[in-house]
């Protein structure tokens, strides 16, 4: 009994059913017995569709930038005439792990050739200012919309229905991030211009008037435009750390605080107006603590 077992790959108690049953009805009582319910009928029918749904659609003939169960069930009754209903296709594909979703952009990937040498640098700077030998700040800007930020929540009933405004309107907010203090300042515009960055940047400057201050930026068209360079090369002690281009997200950590503004402050709910979802940006800075910077040192 247990070497049949472990050739059949089954448990002793099933080899004891069929051995009872052949005892019983011989050979006959080998065969399957009746099942309730209507039989299937085609018995490859699940195989058929998820060798189908493997397949890119425009392989198959229909120009379709992807299947559905209403396509799928056409294309098995035109191509290998298995009459199958859409909600039967869905049936299968949720028993073999098929599942509809939307899918992800994935961003390119670029790798950036001074990536290497910016990262180090960064890290120096880091590493300076936390000895208190000089300042460094992460700079990055966004756009907060009055049209509100959708987000995943839990939920009962019909699904909520989060409000959209009749138009939409858009501020302009730059912070900037010590890395050493974690202490925060940001300003806000309709729009931002490179002269509305020199003036932040003066701003920043009369804030840390001694000492050498590195400034991280990314590679936007603003942070190297004719007047912020002029003012860069009239303030000697003040220095551009380029972050790392296609990498810019994750080698500043002023991304989270933006995150969290938005969560706060606009994320599936609408205000009243541009000006109240600007005040509420406003109000969320100043009772910001102290945001840490978590990013490694130089070794």
């Amino acid at each position: 009994m247990p070497q049949s077992a472990e050739i059949h790959d089954c448990g002793q108690d099933v080899v004891r059913l069929w051995v009872q049953r052949y005892k019983e009805d011989g050979v006959r009582g080998l065969e399957d017995a009746p099942r309730p319910g209507r039989p299937r009928r085609h018995p490859l029918a699940g195989h058929s569709v998820e060798t189908q749904a493997s397949q890119a659609s425009e392989w198959s003939g229909p120009v379709q930038s992807c299947w559905t169960v209403g396509l799928r069930a056409a294309f098995l009754a035109t191509r290998f005439r298995l009459m199958l209903s859409p909600s039967s296709i869905r049936r299968y594909l949720r028993a073999m792990g098929w599942r509809w979703a939307r899918p992800r952009l994935a961003p390119a990937h670029k790798a950036d050739p001074e990536a290497v040498e910016k990262e180090a640098a960064l890290a120096a700077a880091r590493a300076a200012a936390a000895r208190g030998r000089a300042h460094l700040l992460y700079f990055d800007d966004c756009d907060l919309h009055l049209l509100p930020v959708i987000r995943a929540l839990w939920m009962t009933g019909p699904s909520v229905r989060v409000p959209t405004p009749g138009t939409n309107h858009k501020r302009a907010v730059v912070g900037a991030l010590d890395a050493a203090t974690g202490a925060w300042v940001a300003v806000d515009h309709d729009r931002t211009l490179a002269v509305h960055f020199v003036a932040f940047l003066q701003q920043i400057a009369a804030a840390y008037p001694c000492g050498p201050l590195s400034l991280a930026l990314d590679n936007v068209t603003m942070h190297d435009a004719k007047v912020v360079r002029a003012w860069l090369a009239a303030n000697p002690r003040v220095r551009v750390l380029w972050l790392p281009t296609y990498a810019a997200h994750d080698a500043t950590p002023v991304e989270r605080l933006w995150g969290l503004m938005k969560d706060a402050v606009a994320t599936n709910r609408l205000a009243g107006s541009s000006e109240e979802l600007t005040a509420l940006a406003h109000q969320f800075f100043a009772d910001l603590a102290a945001h840490p910077v978590s990013l490694p040192l130089a070794a």
